[in-house]
């Protein structure tokens, strides 16, 4: 895996890098969430629900299947929760603090973010190192990190329903097959309209079956993509 140097990040760079490695997609097609920040006017025509029927698969545990939801663009925060870090693109960091409601210390300079359960009515107070994420600049992401479960990056554009489904969808260098769904969540449209947030987590229980005809029963596995949260 390989990190940019300091100072070569770019949003063109970021598609060159996502396309020499076969994840570029145009906007349309992406796997992704959002707030509805920028939402579209009075009297627009509702959007089609979008259906992914053969995504890419990746090994991510023994017992979980990562569904691969590329990018058009870089994000402008991700943020890894081991190690607890925050890499943030300047240019976007105000409204990274808003999207994530947080809070960052003047003493510290890290970032108190709320986790999954977290009141937002209560204050950040120090001490709790689940809340806390050191800051780095944005060039300093891994391009080629796979995620975590519990990771969140947040990225320009507005929610978009989406229908995952699929049966006997091969995996990607695993001599296995896969088939799960229907599972219904809202992800990023990948467009300029607003600001997404979306979660590394888990989105359903399906099948992993071992060849490619899926003529076995198979055993269960969890499986894990980019979702927008509830709240």
């Amino acid at each position: 895996m390989v990190i940019l140097p300091r100072g070569a990040w770019d949003r063109r760079t970021f598609l060159r890098r996502m396309g020499a490695a076969g994840l570029a997609a145009p906007v349309i097609a992406l796997l992704a969430c959002g707030d509805e920040s920028g939402s579209e006017g009075e009297g627009a025509a509702p959007e089609a629900l979008r259906r992914i029927t053969d995504p890419v698969l990746r090994a991510f545990a023994d017992d979980a299947v990562h569904v691969v939801a590329p990018m058009s663009d870089s994000p402008i925060a991700y943020i890894s929760q081991r190690p607890r870090r925050i890499f943030v693109d300047l240019d976007f960091r105000d409204r990274a603090v808003g999207v994530l409601a947080a809070h960052i210390s003047v003493s510290t300079g890290h970032w108190r973010i709320p986790q999954p359960g977290d009141p937002l009515t209560e204050p950040l107070t120090p001490g709790v190192p689940e809340r806390e994420f050191e800051e780095l600049r944005i060039d300093e992401w891994d391009v080629d990190m796979e995620p975590g479960e519990g990771d969140v990056r947040i990225r320009l554009g507005r929610a978009s329903d989406v229908a995952l489904d699929f049966a006997c969808t091969p995996m990607e260098g695993q001599p296995f097959s896969c088939s799960g769904g229907l599972w219904l969540m809202r992800q990023c449209d990948g467009s300029t309209a607003g600001t997404c947030r979306e979660d590394f987590v888990e989105v359903g229980v399906g099948t992993r079956h071992p060849g490619s005809e899926c003529t076995d029963a198979g055993a269960s596995a969890r499986f894990l993509t980019w979702v927008c949260p509830d709240r």
